[in-house]
């Protein structure tokens, strides 16, 4: 289902999700305020046993809060086919789950959110100067501390916007989800 089909008139409950195939993040908006925000994480030595306790995870979540709105980060592009099939098995059980709770659920990309906030893609004079200020580094080093530099941009900007202190990178991405999800939802067509 697409953003641009979920419209509401008054103000009602959006949910974040930032999901791995170790944990869940989450953020529960009314509109604009902040009622519950934190990280479950997934018992169990492998992808496989997490995947259970993933779906009951999932599933008090959506019984507490009863949210009118699901928004999931969609899954980004890893390298690994592997990786990407555990994580679409764990993607799996959250969906089922979300959609057991008659919500509206809508999965949106990770730029559209971020773009939100304001942590745009670097471009490439802004690389440049990163290159130039730490020279000699590896390829892989410098795609890492572009990484960390837009995930602390989105913890700072949870603190700012919120006045709350998240450590976790997880969370905060939950919240810059939740908050472009619930204003793109509540947007008269």
């Amino acid at each position: 289902m697409s953003l641009a089909n979920l419209r509401k008139t008054a103000a009602q409950t959006v949910m974040g999700i930032d999901a791995s195939t170790q944990s869940l993040a989450f953020c529960v908006l009314d509109y604009e305020t902040p009622l519950s925000w934190g990280e479950v994480h997934f018992a169990g030595s492998n992808v496989y046993a997490r995947l259970g306790d993933a779906k009951k995870k999932t599933a008090a979540l959506n019984d507490q809060f009863k949210c009118d709105f699901v928004a999931i980060e969609s899954a980004v592009m890893v390298r690994s086919a592997a990786v990407a099939i555990k994580l679409a098995y764990v993607y799996g059980a959250i969906f089922g789950e979300l959609l057991e709770s008659h919500a509206n659920v809508v999965e949106v990309a990770p730029t559209q959110w971020q773009n939100y906030i304001g942590n745009k893609n670097w471009t490439a004079g802004r690389k440049y100067d990163l290159r130039k200020s730490s020279p000699g580094k590896s390829k892989s080093w410098y795609q890492n501390e572009i990484r960390k530099q837009r995930k602390q941009f989105t913890i700072d900007w949870a603190k700012t916007e919120f006045g709350i202190d998240i450590e976790s990178n997880n969370v905060s991405d939950a919240f810059g989800l939740a908050w472009y999800a619930s204003h793109h939802l509540t947007e008269q067509p």
